[in-house]
C-alpha cells in the first residue's frame, strides 16, 4: 500500500488473529485502525463499514441477519454504531466451535469508542476477543517513515503536522483545515451518535480549554468555572475525551495504591499537534517562544511513553508523577519489577547539572524508594547517555524509548 506507514503493533495483530476467534482494535478516530488492518490482512479478510448507513442500519435493525450474511473472514469498522452486533458474534463463535468449525481471526473488529467496545466486549464476547489498542503516530513509526531520527525534529513535527498518519503522510494537506475538520467530524459523528452531552459548543469549548493545559493538575472546579458547566458535567466529558483517545490521565505516586489513586490527575494529549493547534503554534520557532513550551514537551515526551508501554503489551497503570505537598516534583515515575525509572524533561539543549535537581532532591529524601535509572530527557540526542550529576544522566527522545523497551 503505498504511503503506508507500519505500525509497531502489526506483531501483535498478527499474533492475535492466530490465537482468538475474534479480535478488537480499538483506538481513536482516524489513528490509523483500519489501514493497518486492510494492509496486514489485504484480500482474505472482507471488509464492512458501519459508517455505511446501509450497513449500520441492517447491522441496528437487524443484528442476526447482518452476522449470517457476513463473509467467512471479514473486518467489521467502527462496530461502536450497532453494539447489538455482539450478542449474534457470541452466537456464531459459539456454534462454529460446536461443529468442530473454530476459525480463529474469523471476525476483526475495529472501533473509535474503547470504553463502549470494552463494556460489551466484556458482556458478550468474554474469551473470545483479544484486545488491542491503536495510538496516535509513535515517535519511532514516524521516524521510521520519514528517515528523521532527531528528538527535536521529531518533537517539532508532532506539533507542527501531528501524529494521526494522514498529516504525516500527505506533506499538502491543508494542516489547519485538517485539524479543524477533525475535531467538528469527532464532535458530529463521535460524541453527538453515543453520548448524549448538551451543549456541543460548551463541549467544544471545553476541549478547547483542556488543550491549553496540558500537564496541569487536574482541577475540576476551575474546569466547571470557566466552562459554566457543573463539576459532574466535567467529570462526565473528561470520560467521553479518555474513551475517545483524546486524553490520559497520569496518576501521581504514592506507595499506598489507594491513595495513588485518590490524588488528582495530570491530564495529557496523545497528539501534541491538536495542543499545538488548539493555542495556534504554527510554527518551529512559535513553539519555542511559546510560553508553554516546556509543556508542551511534557506532554510529547510522556505520550511517547505511554505509546510504547501499550505497544510492548505492558500495562500503563505504572506511570506516575511524583508530587509531595510540599518540595520538587518529577515528572515521570516508570514502574518496572518493583524498580523505577525516573525521568525529568527540559525543552532545551545546553542542559546542566541544574536540570537534574528535582531528582536528586527526591531520591535523596526518599530512601525506600527503588529507583533503576534516571535521566533527563531534552531535545538533545546524547547517546553516550553522560552523567549530569552522579546519579543522573542526560538523554533525548529515543534513550528513554529505549530504556522502556528493556521491560517486561
Amino acid at each position: 500500500m503505498k504511503n503506508y506507514i507500519h505500525r509497531n503493533i502489526e506483531t501483535r495483530i498478527k499474533q492475535y488473529i492466530g490465537s482468538f476467534p475474534a479480535v478488537s482494535l480499538t483506538g481513536p478516530r482516524q489513528c490509523g485502525k483500519t489501514t493497518a488492518l486492510r494492509s496486514i490482512l489485504g484480500k482474505e479478510y472482507a471488509y464492512v463499514s458501519l459508517d455505511d448507513t446501509k450497513q449500520r442500519v441492517m447491522a441496528i435493525n437487524d443484528p442476526a441477519l447482518f452476522v449470517e450474511k457476513l463473509p467467512e473472514k471479514v473486518i467489521i469498522d467502527e462496530l461502536q454504531y450497532a453494539p447489538e452486533v455482539m450478542s449474534y458474534l457470541k452466537i456464531e463463535i459459539d456454534e462454529a466451535r460446536f461443529a468442530g468449525r473454530k476459525i480463529n481471526g474469523r471476525f476483526v473488529i475495529t472501533g473509535s469508542q474503547n470504553f463502549l467496545l470494552m463494556k460489551n466486549f466484556t458482556e458478550s464476547l468474554a474469551g473470545r476477543i483479544g484486545v488491542l489498542h491503536m495510538n496516535t503516530l509513535c515517535a519511532e513509526e514516524t521516524a521510521r517513515f520519514t528517515g528523521v531520527n532527531s528528538t527535536r525534529l521529531l518533537f517539532e513535527a508532532a506539533c507542527i503536522r501531528g501524529t494521526y498518519p494522514d498529516p504525516v503522510v500527505d506533506k499538502d494537506i491543508d494542516i489547519p483545515g485538517w485539524y479543524e475538520s477533525y475535531l467538528t467530524t469527532y464532535i458530529d459523528r463521535d460524541v453527538r451518535s453515543l453520548y448524549n452531552v448538551g451543549n456541543f459548543d460548551t463541549y467544544d469549548k471545553f476541549m478547547r480549554i483542556l488543550a491549553s493545559r496540558p500537564g496541569q493538575i487536574l482541577n475540576m472546579s476551575t474546569l466547571s468555572n470557566d466552562c459554566g458547566v457543573s463539576a459532574n458535567t466535567v467529570k462526565r466529558w473528561l470520560s467521553i475525551l479518555e474513551a475517545s483517545g483524546i486524553i490520559f490521565f497520569l496518576y501521581p505516586y504514592h506507595a499506598n495504591v489507594r491513595t495513588r489513586l485518590v490524588k488528582k490527575p495530570k491530564v495529557y494529549f496523545y497528539d501534541t499537534g491538536l495542543v499545538c493547534r488548539v493555542n495556534n503554534i504554527r510554527t518551529a520557532d512559535e513553539i519555542y517562544t511559546h510560553s508553554m513550551a516546556g509543556q508542551i514537551f511534557e506532554n510529547y515526551c510522556i505520550s511517547e511513553a505511554r505509546k510504547q508501554l501499550i505497544n510492548s503489551s505492558i500495562n500503563p497503570g505504572g506511570m506516575h508523577f511524583y508530587r509531595a505537598d510540599k518540595g520538587p516534583e518529577i515528572d515521570l515515575m516508570v514502574e518496572d519489577r518493583g524498580k523505577f525509572h525516573l525521568f525529568e524533561f527540559k525543552s532545551g539543549i545546553n542542559i546542566g547539572g541544574e536540570a537534574a535537581r528535582n531528582i536528586e532532591m527526591v531520591t535523596a529524601k526518599n530512601k525506600k524508594m527503588v529507583w533503576s535509572t534516571a535521566h533527563v530527557v531534552t531535545l538533545e540526542d546524547d547517546p553516550q547517555m553522560a552523567y549530569l550529576t552522579q546519579n543522573v544522566k542526560k538523554t533525548g527522545l529515543f534513550g528513554m524509548i529505549d530504556i522502556l523497551k528493556e521491560m517486561k
